[in-house]
């Protein structure tokens, strides 16, 4: 247990309030995450920890992982008609757009639905709002994100199409990506801890959303396909990364339908989550 947690004064904490009334769970929920903010910020240091520790490359692996998978998707896919009249650093740019907020989206939802599991032990023994745990890991990627941003800069530059809109709408463009991820990672949580099956499934929806985002411009792919792409929130994340590299309009109105998707599920996946809660300590 962190410490900060073993000395907290519980006799400050506000009670929990059960109600049949959604508004209420819902307020009380928001109390419990700012009242176990120590707790909150204790699972994030220690996953950065974790993750990289007795690691050759520690947070080098943030930078070749994007990079060495640009070059490739750049040679194998270089010949396609889709990138045929751009050159090999235009290539390398755009797959580099995408695969930097995919690839910090992917961990951050991979880590989180997996992390009730992680941490049965605690969740198991101690009181403390579950939904915490999950949320940590989510806010454990943005440091991952930002180092992988700052290779996505650098690469900006030297094509000469670094902007201060990309300084600018990243907040924004971040901000939609956590709040997906945070959707899909409580959801995934909740369910992870009663099917166990969930985490063969996870990185082969992942595995396949790269593909699907990453590989090919959304203007590419049949109108169908297109108007499902449209709705998935991440599509509104890499099409606005390139477009602000390659001078183009910004896509505001997959940005917008992304944003309400994001709202409408994550509200569905606290909700659901707050449901099963009192379940996951005979579940684990």
């Amino acid at each position: 247990m962190p410490e900060t947690v073993s000395t907290r004064d519980w006799s400050q904490l506000p009670e929990t309030v059960i109600s049949s009334r959604g508004s209420i769970r819902l307020w009380q929920t928001l109390r419990d995450l700012v009242a176990f903010r120590d707790l909150f910020r204790s699972f994030m240091v220690r996953d950065l920890k974790i993750r990289y520790k007795q690691t050759a490359l520690g947070v080098l692996w943030i930078i070749l992982q994007p990079l060495l998978t640009s070059g490739i998707f750049s040679v194998v896919f270089g010949s396609l008609g889709a990138f045929a009249e751009q050159g090999q650093l235009e290539r390398l740019s755009f797959f580099l757009a995408g695969l930097v907020p995919w690839m910090s989206f992917a961990s951050a939802v991979s880590n989180a639905s997996a992390s009730m599991e992680t941490n049965a032990h605690l969740v198991s023994k101690v009181y403390f709002p579950r939904l915490v745990v999950p949320l940590a890991y989510i806010a454990g990627s943005v440091i991952d994100f930002l180092i992988a941003f700052a290779v996505l800069c650098v690469m900006a530059s030297v094509a000469g199409a670094l902007s201060w809109q990309l300084l600018a709408l990243m907040p924004l463009l971040l901000a939609l990506q956590l709040l997906w991820a945070a959707g899909l990672g409580i959801l995934l949580g909740a369910l992870h801890a009663q099917y166990r099956d969930i985490k063969y499934l996870i990185p082969f929806l992942l595995q396949s959303g790269m593909f699907i985002c990453v590989l090919m411009p959304l203007s590419k792919w049949p109108p169908l396909v297109r108007g499902l792409l449209a709705w998935h929130p991440m599509t509104g994340v890499i099409e606005s990364y390139r477009a602000l590299l390659q001078g183009t309009p910004i896509p505001w109105l997959l940005l917008a339908q992304g944003t309400a998707l994001s709202v409408a599920f994550g509200i569905f996946a606290v909700a659901f989550f707050r449901r099963r809660e009192s379940r996951l300590i005979d579940l684990l």
